[in-house]
């Protein structure tokens, strides 16, 4: 068997874009990772958790947005640099160059990672189809956890429909979110202000640590470097490629901005419990209209998120067990259906343990459990000359990744801190 997502040399290889481009139309031509990235990592934690901290504090937190952005930046560029300089998928790399039970590790702990995610996901789903239909949550997450197999299993050519699908979802959430901002008239003095690096409350500590793992997600970051090489980026792209990979984030952050800002406009001091109240931001556009709009852009963004998630969840365990991590082939896919099984099982627990919105919360924080290490590994292979040759990161972005690195120990060990000492 060919070595997981090895390039078929015979194959048709792209051609580069016509030397009579602008950069900038090379760059918008070839979107499409960055965005799936933004895409997966924009779902129903970050609408949650950005719209809780807006209610909660205003814009006081938009500082710790840039910086958790910024450090997705980092990530996300260094993975998208590995893919293109090389044939092999990223965890045969580690496998190679560090041991193969490296690559176990963390393809294991990716798979839990995206389970957490998942569960999450799961519960959006149903909170949203319960708004919509008056049907219980639990029935609609079994359903909504049946529709993800079906895809899974029944559309082909995936990474086009996934490219062209999350696209579509990121546009339409910056369209409508933008137009709404607009219409409630915030005040650019309270951003201004929110930039400038500040404390927060103690009660807040969860919602910032949530807030960090939803939007500087380690495990998307990482999943960048087969996305990449699935585009089909050759060496002499290597500066499309990095460069896409930081427009997609940049969406990521521009959309988080404005839902935070959305939400501290209009839900500045309420208590944020269940959908219908998170629809609420939309009313100065939609009017009576929100909660449904809302609702469908919340099943939406938590459906999507559910297939794509658990794909990468799967294809990254396929590739750290040595197994076929392609998409379409069985491994990945078999992969895929036992992490969607595993976060629905979670997202039930979740959801009768507590508030949907709650169980959300403690699925996206919990992540971040797991990443330290992933992302101490993606920081060495960027700088290790056998993976990236004489590409390896400048200083300043090796400076910046540590201090992130250390900024995700010191929440692990606040998350573990909270977790024991809790009765």
């Amino acid at each position: 068997m060919a070595p997981p997502n090895v390039t078929n040399p015979s194959a048709p290889q792209p051609t580069s874009p016509a030397a009579t481009d602008s950069s900038g139309g090379r760059l918008w031509r070839n979107l499409g990772p960055g965005l799936i990235t933004a895409a997966v990592v924009i779902g129903p934690g970050t609408i949650t958790i950005t719209s809780k901290i807006g209610a909660a504090a205003g814009m006081s937190l938009a500082w710790a947005l840039v910086v958790t952005a910024s450090f997705m930046m980092v990530f996300t560029a260094m993975s998208a640099r590995i893919g293109i300089l090389n044939q092999e998928s990223i965890l045969t790399l580690v496998g190679r160059h560090y041991g193969r039970w490296l690559a176990v590790l963390i393809g294991c702990l990716s798979f839990a990672v995206c389970a957490g995610f998942q569960s999450s996901n799961y519960i959006a789903c149903s909170t949203a189809l319960e708004t919509l239909t008056g049907i219980p949550e639990t029935t609609w997450m079994l359903l909504v956890g049946a529709a993800g197999l079906v895809f899974v299993f029944g559309a082909r050519q995936l990474y086009r429909l996934l490219e062209k699908v999350m696209t579509a979802l990121v546009a339409v959430m910056l369209i409508a979110f933008l137009f709404n901002l607009v219409v409630a008239r915030p005040n650019p003095l309270e951003l201004v202000r929110g930039l400038i690096p500040g404390g927060w409350p103690a009660e807040l500590t969860g919602l910032v640590i949530g807030l960090s793992a939803t939007t500087f997600s380690v495990i998307a970051a990482l999943y960048q470097s087969s996305l990449a090489r699935q585009k089909g980026w050759q060496k002499d792209q290597l500066g499309t490629g990095v460069k896409e990979s930081i427009v997609g984030i940049s969406v990521l952050f521009g959309v988080s901005l404005m839902i935070m800002w959305t939400a501290a406009t209009v839900l500045q001091g309420a208590e944020i419990t269940n959908a219908a109240e998170l629809s609420t931001q939309l009313q100065p556009l939609l009017g009576p209209t929100a909660v449904w709009f809302f609702s469908a852009g919340f099943l939406a963004a938590g459906f999507s998120s559910t297939v794509v998630n658990a794909m990468i969840g799967g294809a990254l365990m396929a590739d750290g067990l040595g197994l076929d991590s392609r998409l379409n082939n069985p491994p990945a896919r078999w992969l895929t259906t036992v992490a969607m099984a595993v976060g629905l099982g979670a997202g039930l627990y979740l959801m009768r343990s507590g508030t949907a919105l709650g169980g959300i919360v403690v699925a996206q924080k919990s992540t971040i459990l797991t990443v330290p290490l992933v992302a101490i590994v993606m920081l060495i292979m960027a700088n290790d000359r056998r993976i990236v040759g004489e590409q390896r990161s400048r200083p300043w972005q090796n400076v910046w990744a540590v201090i992130a690195i250390a900024a995700l120990v010191a929440m692990s060990l606040h998350r573990l801190n909270e977790m024991f000492s809790q009765p």
